[in-house]
C-alpha cells in the first residue's frame, strides 16, 4: 500500500516574507522488487526529516563520517538527535527549522511537504531510514535550488540507498552490531540492490516552486 503523507508548513493566506521562496517537495520511494532483490515483507520507511540550510551545513557526503543524529536515523529511524543538531545549526544561522513527517507502512510511499527557502538558506537536505535494515537510509544533501540566474522553477533528482557506516549487520532484521569506529558514509552496493544493469534509484524527489 502506498502511503501519502502531507505536511502543510506554509499557510497561503499569509504573505511570504520578501526574502522567502516556497517549494512543494514530493518524495516518492519504492523499496520493492522493482528496485531490490527480495525486499522484506515488512519493508517500510521511517520518519523523514527535511530542512533548508546554507552551504555551511552538510547532512551527509560520500566519504564523510555520519553525525550521531544521522547515524540514529539510519540505524533505528530516530530523528530527535538529528533534530537537535539542526536546531544547533539554526542557532548558528546555518539552518532553518526542520520538517518531520511520519513514516510509511510499506516499501512504496510518498512524502509531500512545503519548504520555505531564502537567500541565506538556499539548500535542502532530508533523510529517512529503510526499515528494517542495519543502517541504510535514503535522502539528499545540499541540493541547491538557487542558480546564478535565479531560483529554479523545478528540479527532479534520483534517490539512492546509502550505508551510514554505523552498523555492521548484514541482514534486514538482525541484531544491532555497532561499527566502532564508524566507517565512512558510502553508496550502498549490497547485492540486494545490484541489478544486472547496475544500481537502481530507490526513488525520486521533485522540487516545484510555488511562491513567489
Amino acid at each position: 500500500m502506498t502511503g501519502i503523507l502531507v505536511a502543510a508548513l506554509w499557510c497561503f493566506t499569509t504573505a511570504a516574507r520578501a526574502d522567502e521562496v516556497v517549494y512543494d517537495v514530493k518524495v516518492t520511494l519504492n523499496w520493492s522488487e522493482d528496485t531490490a532483490l527480495s525486499p522484506p515483507d515488512d519493508a517500510h520507511w521511517s520518519r523523514l526529516i527535511a530542512f533548508a540550510h546554507s552551504g555551511r551545513y552538510t547532512l551527509f557526503r560520500d566519504g564523510d563520517t555520519a553525525s550521531s543524529g544521522l547515524a540514529l536515523v539510519a540505524t533505528n529511524g530516530r530523528v530527535t538527535v538529528l533534530e537537535a543538531e539542526v536546531a544547533e545549526a539554526a542557532r548558528r544561522g546555518r539552518a532553518a527549522a526542520p520538517v518531520i513527517l511520519p513514516g510509511t507502512d510499506a516499501g512504496r510511499g510518498t512524502f509531500e511537504f512545503t519548504l520555505a527557502l531564502s537567500e541565506k538558506h538556499d539548500q535542502v537536505s532530508f533523510a529517512t531510514m529503510l526499515a528494517p535494515s542495519p543502517d541504510w537510509f535514503s535522502g539528499v544533501s545540499n541540493i541547491s535550488l538557487k542558480t546564478p540566474e535565479g531560483w529554479r522553477e523545478n528540479l527532479s533528482v534520483p534517490l539512492w540507498v546509502w550505508d551510514a557506516g554505523a552498523d555492521s549487520g548484514q541482514t534486514y532484521s538482525g541484531p544491532n552490531l555497532p561499527t566502532q569506529p564508524r566507517q565512512s558514509i558510502r553508496l550502498l552496493t549490497h547485492p540486494a540492490f545490484l541489478q544486472a544493469d547496475g544500481l537502481r534509484p530507490i526513488g525520486r524527489a521533485v522540487f516545484s516552486r510555488v511562491s513567489p
